[in-house]
């Protein structure tokens, strides 16, 4: 029987070659993939020990950098809150050793531990804090200053806060140094957040109150004291008044001596509170003095309301505060006429009615006055609440009629007006405001009047 062929056979043999060949390649692959599975896994283990090794070479790297920064630098665990590494100059500034600041709880080391929550909170919130100044207690239970910063950073595998710490005890007690004399009220006002930042023509304009004071017969009490005496009365009064003025949203531009130049930047009540708080230290200090057998002292204020310029005049090598406008001028003059009317506290017509809520204080007109050197009439009024308590009552209860005298005066009704200031007189017998416009009554109804009178006094002298 004959065996048929076709050309595209193949021989056995060779078919069997090929498939004893295509096993070999398979099983020489196989070797390869496990060759190249075994290499990446070398690889891979090799990678994780460069990265541990990177990280202990990065931690040994930071631990350097803190132990050379010449700053404190303080790393604290943020789940215990323990410090864990610190370099030494963080040991010097707290007082403690570097064995015993290591494990010490950082909430600690604040005075107020609160504070520690707040920059924890801006921390999370910002990413970062910068610059804050916080009080620390020493190992000693000393205080210091610090101006402190943190950031967030990994330290041994854990979530850890890196902060900067420098000491600036010295820089605050500088800073308190100089508020003494420029307080911070001032810098504030000016937009200044320190005093190094004051240049000399730094200013602010727009419409204030001002506030001038003096101490009434100085000059006669200071006669019969030496010159530390003198110091020290003027001190003592200072001490006492100065503070009405914080107290009530203003700031002293400058002393006068004796006297005081305030501002108020708010509103005008803030002034008239002042001068009525200052007046009743007054005249607490004069019991005080009264039980030592010291003679009482009086003062003068007077207050205006109107625009200024507040600012810093002088040299760059001298400065001071000041304030410049006809209204600060007018204040000056004003604060003088409380010796002439033998009143406390004047108050002018624009101030009156820049107040908020004027029923708050007992307020009664004075007078219109013409001061030396001007032309304009200034409208006065008396702000009476730190009358005696009789002598306010009786103020107050002749209040009407006053008022009603001093409008038929200005009417040239002066026999009406000199009957009511009789009245009121009968009532008051010390009311030297009354006697002083009977007496201008008095003479206009003996002498009578120009055509053009207007009823403005005019001051010969400032």
């Amino acid at each position: 029987m004959n065996e048929i062929k076709t050309g595209h056979e193949q021989p056995f043999d060779e078919l069997i070659s090929e498939v004893a060949s295509l096993r070999q390649k398979n099983s020489d692959l196989e070797r390869e993939k496990h060759d190249l599975k075994v290499l990446l896994e070398k690889a891979n283990n090799h990678s994780d020990t460069l990265a541990e090794a990177a990280v202990r070479e990065s931690e040994q790297r930071l631990k350097m950098i803190i132990e050379a920064t010449p700053v404190a630098v303080v790393v604290t665990d943020i789940s215990t809150k323990i410090i864990v590494f610190t370099n030494a100059i963080a040991g010097v500034l707290s007082g403690f050793s570097p064995e015993e600041i290591i494990g010490y709880k950082m909430p600690n080391l604040y005075v107020n531990p609160l504070e520690r929550d707040l920059l924890i909170e801006e921390l999370n919130k910002e990413g970062e804090v910068n610059h804050r100044e916080i009080e620390f207690v020493r190992k000693d239970k000393s205080k210091i200053w610090v101006d402190i910063s943190l950031r967030y950073i990994e330290f041994n595998k854990k979530p850890c806060i890196l902060g900067a710490w420098t000491d600036i005890s010295h820089l605050k007690n500088l800073n308190l140094a100089a508020s003494r004399f420029v307080p911070q009220e001032y810098l504030s006002f000016l937009n200044k957040d320190s005093l190094v930042d004051i240049q000399l023509g730094d200013h602010v304009s727009g419409e204030m109150t001002v506030m001038f004071s003096d101490l009434r017969s100085f000059t006669a009490i200071s006669e019969s004291m030496t010159p530390q005496q003198n110091f020290d009365f003027i001190n003592a009064y200072l001490r006492r008044v100065s503070p009405m003025v914080r107290k009530n949203g203003g700031f002293i531009v400058k002393y006068l001596g004796d006297g005081i130049m305030a501002i108020f930047p708010g509103t005008a009540d803030s002034g008239v509170q002042a001068s009525i708080d200052k007046i009743k230290q007054v005249n607490n200090y004069n019991v005080q003095r009264l039980k030592h057998n010291r003679l009482p002292i009086g003062i003068g204020i007077g207050i205006n309301t109107g625009h200024m310029m507040v600012g810093m005049v002088g040299e760059t090598s001298r400065m001071q505060g000041d304030a410049f406008s006809d209204d600060v001028n007018l204040t000056s003059r004003v604060e003088g006429l409380t010796k002439f009317y033998s009143v406390p506290l004047i108050i002018t017509a624009s101030t009156k009615n820049a107040l908020v809520d004027g029923s708050k204080y007992k307020i009664r007109f004075l007078d219109k006055v013409q001061v030396k050197g001007k032309k304009s009439t200034l409208v006065l009024y008396e702000v009476y609440d730190t009358d005696s308590p009789n002598f306010l009552a009786l103020k107050q209860e002749s209040h009407q009629r006053y008022e009603e005298a001093m409008q038929y005066y200005y009417e040239q009704d002066f026999i009406e007006a000199q009957s009511l200031l009789f009245d009121v007189l009968k009532e008051n017998p010390k009311d030297k405001v009354a006697w002083r416009h009977l007496m201008a009554v008095t003479e206009c109804i003996e002498n009578g009047v120009r055509d053009n009178w207007t009823g403005v006094t005019v001051m010969k002298s400032k």
